[in-house]
């Protein structure tokens, strides 16, 4: 007798991504479809997280869009309703949604520091707050939050966003310590620099630099956005079920150590 043909391994499985709609969190969304699981596309533009959604739908996948502004308290229900309604149940969230703002902190206004805080950190409080009770109703799940190398080495000209980043991996460690007895587990991805449209539209504003991981990364490249998904929908999955509490650098060996070149000639 033939064995059955196995399920898709998150098939069955529901999860919402914030800032889907682009960069990495379309590659998450995308990639956690591909994988048998339903996705809810969360974005603030409404035109991208349709087209994340009509990407998926084009090779089979099921997913639903919605408008979430990460910043707003009152936004995430909306997801979470959405996420109910066209699939019962939630499994996973992806915190992926952020900004990054180039000054110094004697040049930033008050409302600079504040909003950079909001949408690098205080969202991913805001999301998983309304997420966990859906999580822990579905008998466990996970939460994968976007970090950044920038929240484990300073970057010049980034305060406030080193700052948010490294508050995103101790309430990283934070809920995993907290919500492992309810079978939840919460994990931290750091991306170096990844190709997204931002990263994009940065260089095609300030011109000459493309080749600026040469001499800070020893891959020598930039990521592109599938390759921060897939060890993120990894971490999401069965296959990483016992890992929680756990930050995860991907980032071309960008944060391995430090490269002397005089070395080389020794």
């Amino acid at each position: 007798m033939l064995s059955p043909v196995p399920l898709p391994p998150l098939s069955g499985r529901t999860a919402i991504v914030t800032a889907a709609g682009a960069g990495i969190g379309r590659a998450i969304a995308v990639e956690w479809s591909s994988r048998g699981g339903s996705v809810v596309v969360a974005d603030l533009n409404a035109d991208a997280a349709r087209s994340t959604a009509d990407e998926i739908g084009r090779v089979g996948g099921e997913s639903t869009w919605t408008t979430v502004d990460v910043t707003d308290s009152e936004a995430m229900p909306g997801a979470v309703a959405a996420a109910l309604e066209s699939f019962g149940r939630i499994d996973a969230l992806f915190n992926v949604a952020g900004a990054s703002l180039p000054k110094r902190v004697d040049e930033m206004a008050d409302s600079d520091w504040y909003r950079m805080i909001d949408i690098n950190l205080t969202s991913v409080y805001r999301c998983s707050k309304h997420v966990i009770p859906e999580l822990r109703r579905a008998g466990g799940g996970s939460i994968v939050n976007i970090s950044s190398t920038a929240g484990i080495l300073a970057e010049n000209r980034c305060s406030a966003y080193s700052a948010a980043k490294g508050g995103v991996l101790l309430l990283t460690k934070n809920m995993a310590m907290d919500y492992a007895a309810d079978g939840i587990r919460v994990n931290a991805v750091c991306p170096g620099s990844t190709m997204t449209p931002r990263i994009r539209d940065y260089l095609d504003r300030v011109p000459g630099h493309d080749s600026l991981l040469d001499d800070l990364c020893p891959m020598k490249r930039y990521a592109e956005p599938e390759e921060i998904a897939r060890p993120a929908v990894f971490l999401a999955s069965d296959e990483a079920s016992y890992i929680t509490g756990a930050v995860l650098a991907v980032d071309g060996g960008l944060t391995a150590g430090k490269h002397f070149a005089i070395f080389e000639d020794a």
